[in-house]
């Protein structure tokens, strides 16, 4: 037995030996001695650790530790992970002309729970498909017409929220209501559906703290060996609560899908003419001849509900924490709210009045997002062997990440204050100067996120509504804590600030 035992380890080096030669040399890899035992024990180690909390910041200190060189890890299971970090090799991975990478197996395992077969998760024909149909879905004149009315007077709602907050005089933690809004936004937009969570509808709240911990937990398996083993027989206690979230999220999910149905279980004729995304999806589908399956559809809303809720909130909770530490831009936006109000905050803002004439929000959002991105980090699977400008080289079933909270922030392209929040970066032309593969946080190419013009419209009218009305103060000594997630996302502290109303303006 202590023969075959070590007979086996002499293979598996000789193995790691071998596929470590194959990569180019001067690509470093990060060795046991610095990092811990290698691989998804290694991560698991250090999310634990006070100083790197969360799977990207342990990257990111990794990809610090080797110059912001490419480098490879090598997990236990014999995994190899090529991280990437140069704009010029992320635009090789984005645009793929030869097809060279795939999300992968791994991750779809993981996710399949949460995503399923929806865009997010979806390669090559299907990824294609949905794509094309969604295109449609997020044309200005729907923008114009539709989703910027939801998103200003959800953003009104949110004024009577943080009006409450401010006459309290009391800490307020504003990541809540942010998620709440957005999730407002998207039921309404894409499905139709008043859910009313920032008046804190019972039946709401609970399925939005369900797809809280649906999400944090489902990261755990990134960094959990035998996971598969534990959440057949649901040995740990955040196997179990992925099981009782999902049931809560698929419930939810379902209800909305039976507004699209008639008796007969089909989808209904009445959807013609329907102007929210989903009855815009499945009415293209219906033109193109395409049938989906009710857990297609599922698949679909869930995908929808994740990418329309999650992103704007994290980047208005990093707005509001930015612009504490840098009060200056506070009046700035102040002052641009002014103007674009035109002197009635009781009305809520529209397309026009935010498009072309609301730079400095727009500033505002995009910085925050380059530093805290609602997606910091990004995986593919080579199925073919590619060397990329940096030099560096993958091979078939290889993963290649790449990290937008490190790409967001090199000085060699965003100058030597890199670090520092500034939104004039943005202003006055310079945005000219950055193009999509070195500002990753809505990614890059093809894969460009199809929802950034309503992410970004939402985001200006949340803004602009809320700054023609307060002025926040971070409470003394608070600092924010990333949790281990899908996206950008504090802990249950949030954001915790003072508010008090202005009178800048006249209503």
């Amino acid at each position: 037995m202590m023969l075959l035992f070590v007979t086996l380890a002499v293979l598996a080096v000789l193995y790691y030996k071998v596929r470590i030669g194959r990569y180019t040399k001067g690509i470093e890899i990060m060795h046991t001695s610095q990092w811990g035992l290698g691989g998804t024990w290694v991560v698991a180690n250090e999310v634990v650790r006070k100083e790197a909390v969360t799977m990207f910041a342990y990257f990111a200190k990794a990809i610090k530790h080797h110059g912001y060189r490419p480098f490879q890890w090598s997990a236990i299971c014999g995994k190899h992970f090529l991280v990437l970090n140069h704009p010029d090799d992320i635009k090789c991975i984005s645009k793929d002309p030869n097809s060279c990478f795939i999300k992968g197996p791994i991750a779809y395992e993981i996710l399949k729970i949460y995503f399923g077969d929806g865009i997010i998760m979806a390669n090559g024909e299907s990824w294609k498909s949905q794509r094309h149909i969604m295109s449609h879905m997020f044309s200005r004149r729907l923008l114009r017409e539709r989703m910027s009315t939801v998103f200003g007077t959800h953003a009104q709602d949110l004024v009577n929220v943080f009006r409450k907050a401010a006459q309290s005089g009391m800490v307020f933690n504003v990541q809540v209501p942010f998620y709440c809004y957005t999730f407002d936004c998207i039921n309404m937009v894409a499905f139709n559906c008043e859910v009313n969570a920032l008046g804190g509808v019972q039946s709401d709240v609970e399925f939005q703290h369900a797809f809280d911990v649906l999400q944090n937990r489902i990261t755990d398996r990134f960094v959990t060996p035998l996971w598969q083993f534990f959440a057949k027989f649901q040995l740990t206690e955040s196997e179990r609560q992925i099981s009782k979230t999902t049931g809560i999220v698929n419930e939810h999910i379902h209800k909305i899908l039976d507004s699209y149905y008639n008796e007969a279980g089909e989808i209904s004729d009445a959807l013609e003419g329907d102007q929210t995304i989903t009855g815009l999806y499945l009415e293209a589908a219906k033109l193109e001849g395409i049938t989906y399956s009710r857990k297609f559809l599922r698949d679909l809303v869930f995908n929808t509900l994740a990418a329309g809720r999650d992103t704007t909130a994290s980047a208005l909770t990093s707005c509001i924490q930015y612009l504490c530490d840098h009060p200056e831009w506070q009046d700035k936006l102040g002052a641009e709210a002014k103007e674009v109000f035109n002197g009635n905050t009781q009305e809520a803002l529209t397309f026009d009045d935010v498009e072309g004439r609301s730079p400095i929000a727009e500033a505002i959002f995009l910085e925050s997002l380059r530093l805290n991105p609602a997606a910091p980090f990004n995986e593919r699977y080579c199925v073919k062997e590619v060397t990329f400008p940096s030099g560096a080289k993958a091979y078939p079933g290889d993963a290649v990440q790449w990290y937008p909270i490190v790409t967001n922030r090199l000085k060699e392209f965003w100058g030597e204050d890199a670090e520092e929040w500034d939104p004039s970066r943005w202003l006055d032309g310079k945005a000219k100067n950055y193009d999509e593969f070195m500002y990753t946080a809505f990614h890059s190419g093809p894969h460009m996120c199809i929802g950034k013009p309503l992410a970004m419209l939402e985001g200006k009218i949340a803004l602009l509504t809320l700054f023609a009305h307060f002025r926040f103060t971070k409470k003394e000594g608070f600092k924010t804590r990333v949790v281990n997630s899908m996206t950008y996302t504090n802990d249950a502290n949030g954001m915790q600030v003072y508010i008090r109303e202005c009178d800048q303006m006249t209503n």
